[in-house]
């Protein structure tokens, strides 16, 4: 079992109160009939309590904060921000119980963060978050969270919707929270009209077994080392985005970085074919040197460890050693005079 839920599982979950975090945040846009910018749906709901997944049938929940992230709402009042993650996933700490979670982690050594982070999001949306929430947080230090597995076609799906091609404009309007009050609403309700539909057995057969036969069948081919990724596209608006995230963190002083993300079939099988992979971090770890953006790139310090397998769990996302790990080599490489005075306020 890798922690999905079936359609049972999830209605009575959300007839609960609870929102399952199965929807990317374009397809919460697409519920709500969003077509702009400012009035998008870039954060989860606010202060719910959200399922990430359910391994044997034992529900992982965090409670949003004020904004729809995973993170408590604490941090928001401890005056100075050290750090803002965004990403996807990895980010929002999919399958970790609370505390064990990337953003957790750093907190624990110190570390005043925020996770933006929202499963499925991809770079453009990214973006479009660190310009919302960025000026309202201004933290000393933006992470962009870079997953090798599916951030490059998630960045090819996001270029196609035009109201989020806008967040490539040098003045953008990014909106504020209270913009997409209305658009959460209506994607809410949208999600409770869903629930009142009836559950089917075409419903259960193709949505459970095949998901899981689907999974079960990708970690046979990883283990194997017959995963390889497929070829990799020249995207010229990923520089773009790179410079407009960077152009706004230092807009109130704040630092911009990449984290890269290796995915765990890097590292599994007895046919290993790392180079496969490589063309895609060249793109990327090129585009962030030629826009003087410093670099945390996680594939050197993985391939060190004796057993890197062992920090991604079954579903490829980290599990609480890898994300221990990574909170740990990012943690090293933000320490520096701002971030000593911030962290100290905390105490």
């Amino acid at each position: 079992m890798l922690g999905q839920l079936d359609e049972n599982e999830r209605q009575a979950l959300e007839q609960k109160g609870y929102v399952v975090s199965a929807f990317t945040l374009n397809q919460l846009n697409r519920m709500s009939d969003v077509d702009n910018l400012p009035e998008a749906i870039l954060s989860g709901f606010p202060k719910t309590e959200v399922v990430l997944c359910a391994p044997e049938n034992n529900a992982v929940i965090y409670r949003s904060d004020r904004f729809g992230f995973n993170n408590p709402d604490e941090v928001y009042d401890r005056g100075s921000m050290n750090a803002m993650l965004l990403g996807d996933s990895f980010v929002e700490g999919f399958c970790l119980p609370p505390g064990d979670d990337i953003a957790s982690r750093l907190r624990n050594d110190r570390v005043a963060v925020t996770a933006a982070g929202i499963r499925g999001n991809g770079p453009l949306v990214e973006l479009a978050t660190l310009g919302r929430f960025g000026p309202i947080l201004r933290p000393d230090h933006v992470l962009m969270v870079f997953f090798e597995g599916n951030d490059w076609e998630n960045l090819e799906n996001e270029l196609r919707m035009p109201w989020l091609r806008a967040a490539l404009d040098m003045d953008a309007d990014y909106g504020s929270p209270s913009n997409a009050s209305d658009s959460l609403h209506r994607a809410r309700a949208a999600i409770e009209q869903r629930n009142k539909q009836p559950v089917t057995v075409i419903d259960l057969l193709t949505k459970t077994a095949l998901l899981r036969n689907f999974a079960a069948l990708q970690q046979t081919l990883t283990r194997l080392g017959l995963v390889l990724p497929r070829a990799t596209p020249e995207i010229p608006e990923f520089r773009m985005i790179l410079h407009r995230a960077k152009t706004i963190a230092n807009s109130w002083g704040g630092t911009f970085t990449l984290v890269y993300v290796p995915r765990v079939d890097r590292f599994m099988g007895a046919l290993r074919s790392r180079a496969a992979f490589d063309p895609l971090r060249t793109l990327v770890l090129d585009s962030a040197v030629a826009e003087g953006i410093e670099v945390i790139d996680l594939v050197p310090p993985l391939e060190e460890h004796p057993e890197p397998e062992k920090m991604y769990a079954a579903d490829s996302h980290f599990n609480r050693d890898g994300a221990a790990f990574a909170a740990d080599i990012v943690a090293k490489r933000l320490r520096g005079p701002a971030l000593s005075k911030a962290a100290s306020a905390m105490h």
